[in-house]
């Protein structure tokens, strides 16, 4: 009987995800939307958060008008913070992955130019942070970086910091995932067509499983578009086609309810 408890206790503990991906094929009429039944290994999966904070612009307290940084602040508070908490109830690794300003004359790459020019982003101001060491990275009062409580990173969470659009690259993240045994990356976060886009693309081309949660994210829109998310909406069909499958934060927190019961 101990022989049987111990055979059973050792069982991984699996999610039961009902995703979905697009068929881009044949060319002259796509097969579409594909429904499928998605089982992982949750001692392999971790909740990974791209650039979830909220700038001053994004919160519904800032007077702001501007209808996007509502919709940000929107998404983060009512669909990313949920998942999350369910990711925590769980016990997944949350890894926070983030922007940064570390010391590497950052004013001088033709990546900070063209932050520069095309979104008005100096990433020697916009991305310090108070609480870090000097030595390593410029210090300062954040103008971007600031979490609200709702999303706020927890001393047990992983916490990594990046100066490109994405996650991967020149960062610790792979070593990270790849010490935790990582194989399903339950991604959120922003912009869903440039550092989520990018950190996602990476984590393929490393062959972890990208799952999308599509309610969670939100791409760069113009300002006549922001009602309607056009970008968002193909963008999240891009990664579908190309990359991986995505369900919403409520089917996510209905499976790990499911899984707890």
């Amino acid at each position: 009987m101990k022989f049987l408890n111990k055979a059973f206790e050792s069982e991984p503990r699996v999610l039961n995800l009902k995703v979905r991906y697009y068929r881009w094929f044949p060319a002259e009429a796509h097969q579409g939307f594909v429904m499928e039944n998605l089982k992982i290994n949750l001692q392999e999966t971790a909740f990974l958060l791209i650039d979830v904070y909220c700038s001053g612009l994004h919160t519904e307290h800032s007077g702001s008008k501007d209808a996007y940084s509502k919709k940000w602040h929107q998404i983060t508070v009512n669909q990313i913070a949920p998942a999350l908490f369910t990711a925590r109830q769980i016990g997944l690794p949350i890894i926070y992955v983030n922007n940064s300003a570390p010391k590497v004359d950052l004013q001088k790459s033709e990546f900070a130019e063209k932050l520069r020019k095309s979104l008005g982003f100096d990433m020697t101001k916009d991305f310090v942070e108070a609480e870090i060491d000097s030595k390593e990275y410029l210090k300062g009062k954040p103008i971007q970086l600031n979490f609200p409580p709702e999303i706020s990173p927890q001393p047990t969470d992983y916490f990594i910091r990046k100066h490109f659009y994405s996650g991967f690259f020149e960062t610790r993240l792979d070593t990270l995932l790849r010490n935790l045994k990582i194989r399903n990356l339950i991604c959120v976060g922003f912009v869903a067509d440039a550092c989520l886009f990018t950190t996602i693309a990476d984590a393929v081309f490393r062959n972890y499983k990208v799952i999308l949660l599509r309610d969670c994210t939100l791409a760069s829109e113009f300002p006549r578009e922001v009602e309607e998310l056009k970008n968002t909406q193909r963008t999240i069909l891009w990664i579908e086609t190309i990359f991986g499958v995505s369900l919403t934060s409520e089917e996510f927190i209905q499976a790990c309810q499911n899984q707890i019961l």
